[in-house]
């Protein structure tokens, strides 16, 4: 029987673009590269901050693992150790590397250059230089290509990524970089859009009313200490028509309000008219002053607002003891937060499974059918306590421990391996006789 012929794909992905420009976002200023610098500046915000600051930490903390496939031949446990081994030799740390690809979090994406080199040892070009002297193709470095300099993409009429575009100091000359070049790191991805999904996008209208309050309580606190400058001055030095000295006169009187205060709106110059003869003034300089408390608490809305920023970021990590919160005040981070450490790692890992660890493996002329796989542990909060408690059960009921659960233990505890040939220390069952110290290697204790 014959195969039926591959049909074409024919549905398209309802990705609003034009011209390259991504056109998801319905807030215009989050666009593009203006919505990028959105993000940066958001960064700034104490609630913000620390929590990409734990994302971080946490993340760094992750033990990454690069597995053989399955019933891996000799040579492909090579190739294993290969893919190991450039990972520890590029030119950035890989702490470094993964911080530059968790600016996806912040940003919706991370676009991740891959730069390879010839491992030609203690190399006077910095291109080749490496820790292994063997010829073969490794990774250089995986270079950020920062997100507010992306300007477009390259997009296929089926909505595959073929390429970006980018401008960057010092020349910001535009430059094509094709997708076979590129790694592109995503926290979400929805209709296989390029620029991903912030995880910031959530908390940005909560993070617009905190700076607005931020910014009026600075400027009520101000005012109330030094007071709101008013001049007056003839109402034809101010007109469309007024004479040369009448507009300097007008230029003046600002100049004068605006000096008293901090800012260029710190003052009023407001027309005064007067009979000649009467007791008013021509020219009048005085200092309003706030009576009385206003309504409106900004400290308690700005408080609120950044309880809304957390909680739409990662929940309640970082609101600790607040009134209706969990009031986790344990040292490592809730099982809720670790797992989506998990997948956002995940995702990372699957990049590198399914592009970067294939591309390496064809630069070095190796067949891509079972190539090695980059995984992460699981972040878990363990459970120091209750383990404790069942080992000491177990202990006094004379269980024997399997061989490497010492090990186990220790990593767990975050405890440094035990010494070579040390031996664990014999335990007493409840109410029974001390155990005899068993014989060393060289018969001491018999």
């Amino acid at each position: 029987m014959a195969k039926p012929a591959v049909s074409p794909e024919i549905g398209r992905t309802g990705l609003k673009h034009s011209g390259g420009r991504i056109l998801e976002e319905w807030t215009k200023e989050l666009r593009g590269s203006s919505g990028m610098k959105v993000y940066r500046e958001m960064e700034q915000c104490p609630a913000v901050g620390a929590c990409l600051g734990a994302i971080e930490q946490q993340a760094r903390q992750a033990t990454l693992k690069v597995e053989p496939p399955d019933d891996a031949s000799q040579e492909e446990l090579r190739w294993t150790e290969h893919v190991k081994g450039s990972l520890d030799d590029m030119a950035f740390s890989w702490d470094d590397t993964l911080s530059e690809i968790l600016s996806m979090l912040q940003y919706g994406y991370a676009p991740m250059e891959v730069v390879y080199k010839e491992r030609r040892g203690d190399s006077t070009d910095p291109e080749r230089r490496s820790r292994y002297d063997d010829g073969l193709r490794g990774w250089s470095k995986l270079a950020i290509r920062s997100q507010e300099t992306i300007t477009h993409w390259k997009l296929s009429d089926n909505g595959r990524i073929e390429g970006l575009f980018q401008q960057a100091a010092p020349d910001y000359r535009e430059r094509p970089i094709p997708a076979t070049k590129f790694l592109l790191f995503r926290p979400k991805v929805a209709r296989n859009n390029p620029e991903g999904r912030s995880i910031l996008r959530s908390a940005f209208r909560s993070y617009h009313f905190w700076k607005q309050a931020l910014i009026s309580e600075g400027i009520g606190m101000v005012r109330n200490l030094e007071g709101f400058p008013v001049m007056g001055i003839p109402a034809v030095c101010m007109t469309a028509d007024a004479s040369a000295p009448q507009k300097q006169t007008y230029e003046d009187a600002k100049r004068l309000v605006t000096s008293i205060g901090m800012d260029e709106e710190r003052g009023a110059v407001i027309p005064m008219e007067y009979q000649p003869g009467t007791s008013n003034k021509l020219y009048d300089l005085s200092l309003l002053s706030h009576s009385g408390d206003s309504n409106t608490n900004t400290a308690d809305i700005i408080r609120q607002r950044l309880r809304e920023v957390v909680l739409s970021m990662i929940f309640d990590l970082m609101i600790i003891g607040e009134p209706g919160t969990m009031k986790y005040q344990g040292a490592k981070p809730p099982e809720f937060f670790a797992a989506s450490l998990d997948a956002w790692l995940e995702s990372v890992a699957a990049v590198f499974n399914t592009v970067a660890i294939p591309d390496l493996y064809r630069m070095n002329g190796w067949p891509t059918a079972k190539t090695a796989t980059l995984c992460f542990a699981p972040i878990k909060s363990a459970d120091l306590a209750g383990i404790g408690d069942f080992i000491t059960k177990t202990v006094a009921a004379g269980a024997l421990f399997p061989d490497g659960l010492d090990a186990h233990l220790r990593d767990l505890a975050n405890f440094p391996p035990a010494p070579e040939g040390a031996k664990a220390r014999p335990v007493a069952a409840p109410g029974g006789p001390a155990p005899k110290p068993e014989p060393d290697d060289e018969g001491e204790g018999e």
